[in-house]
């Protein structure tokens, strides 16, 4: 792996895995617009994800995509039709642009959520527990759900190299509230990731290519992590940089 095309590359998770990247590969910059900040010494190409055409144009000589594009802070107006063309057929024509190009693999960045919802539950959540789709942000949690059905399913009939990760809260998007401590110890609860941490979890996807097939999730590596990190240890090397160790671990009681 030399070439890797990382799209939404301008986003606030794009510019932490830029600059992961970068110190290991010739990384091209993809998205609707520029980085905000200074990569004049980067690739740049403009990209719109729901064109095909100009996704596999972008995706041409690359041996690897990091695929990030998605509506996060502005998800919560956009229509169904709107989620759909941008964050599952934006997968669709990723994966279709890796074979019709030959790109040898792509990491899919999906969210914790693509199980449907926060689960409750006495032991870390793991990829493979049953999920559950409620009201709340539905949109998003069936867009993130759907592309990793796309990524697997090209995995199936194509042979496709495909690894989804799954991050936890991204802290310091601006979205969210930092974590506290948590009133009810017990059960697991922690859901917060660092952006370094993500970057770090598709540094090691890109390089790991023993796995054709993978889905994770990526968390702060707390005994207290709502979502099991097990996985992403044993098959990827992953454990977190930061584990916020302000806020002590609760005790998991089994």
């Amino acid at each position: 792996m030399k070439k890797i095309l990382i799209t939404g590359a301008s986003g606030y998770l794009g510019g932490f895995v830029v600059e992961r990247l970068r110190q290991h590969y010739e990384v091209t910059l993809a998205d609707l617009k520029p980085p905000w900040w200074d990569y004049s010494d980067l690739r740049f190409v403009q990209m719109d994800v729901t064109d095909q055409g100009q996704v596999e144009a972008s995706c041409d000589g690359m041996d690897a995509v990091v695929h990030l594009v998605a509506y996060v802070r502005d998800r919560f107006d956009k229509a169904a039709g709107q989620m759909c063309d941008v964050m599952v057929k934006g997968v669709w024509h990723v994966a279709e642009a890796c074979v019709r190009k030959g790109v040898g693999r792509m990491i899919n960045i999906s969210s914790v959520i693509a199980c449907g919802c926060m689960p409750t539950c006495d032991r870390p959540y793991r990829v493979t527990d049953p999920y559950q789709f409620r009201e709340g942000d539905f949109f998003y949690c069936l867009s993130k759900h759907l592309g990793e059905q796309v990524c697997f399913a090209y995995h199936q009939a194509h042979g496709l190299n495909v690894v989804s990760l799954r991050p936890g809260v991204i802290a310091g998007d601006g979205l969210n509230p930092g974590p506290e401590q948590y009133e009810n110890p017990g059960r697991p609860w922690f859901i917060y990731v660092d952006p370094h941490d993500v970057a770090k979890a598709a540094d090691l996807a890109v390089a790991a290519e023993h796995i054709s097939y993978g889905c994770y999730n990526i968390v702060a590596t707390r005994r207290d992590s709502l979502f099991d990190w097990s996985d992403a240890e044993r098959d990827l090397g992953y454990l977190s940089d930061y584990t916020w160790p302000e806020i002590p671990e609760t005790k998991i009681v089994s």
